[in-house]
């Protein structure tokens, strides 16, 4: 298989296969001055900024399935980093249910750049993840980080 068609399958899964939200009524955005139902199956979260350069920077939140332990899902995501040619720049664990990587590569044709940060709890992954071009991610990546650095899992 192609290498753009492997990174088009491996985002594609990413986004949508096998993902689901957790349940709940509503989901409260305060600050934004809304809330809205979740729904079902789908990504918990998606935020983007202004685009530049042909591309929007952005974060988004996913709730993956996963019984496994932490280290599994490190060594699974490891793998699919390198079948897609994806090159790991910093990663650590934060106890034995949190995971912090940054990698970049190419996907689509664009140089991107990812900060992702990854908490396990009750047979899930909550996974926040924020991509950039490589030439957004200098002045947006303390945004971006940020953003992905305030995760909290409450359920």
């Amino acid at each position: 298989m192609k290498r753009s068609t492997v990174l088009t399958v491996l985002f594609c899964l990413c986004a949508t296969a096998g993902f689901a939200t957790a349940a709940s009524d509503q989901v409260a955005l305060p600050g934004a001055g809304y809330s809205i139902a979740p729904l079902e199956g789908a990504q918990a979260l998606s935020m983007v900024l202004p685009a530049s350069g042909g591309f929007a920077a952005n974060v988004n939140v996913q709730i993956q399935p996963y019984p496994g332990t932490l280290d599994g899902y490190i060594s699974l995501s490891q793998g699919q980093f390198r079948q897609a040619g994806l090159t790991v720049l910093n990663q650590r664990k934060e106890g034995s249910s949190e995971w912090i990587v940054e990698y970049t590569g190419e996907m689509a044709g664009r140089s991107l750049h990812w900060y992702s940060r990854a908490k396990m709890k009750n047979g899930k992954v909550y996974l926040a993840t924020a991509t950039a071009t490589k030439e957004q991610w200098p002045p947006l990546s303390a945004k971006l980080r940020s953003c992905v650095d305030s995760l909290k899992v409450t359920n």
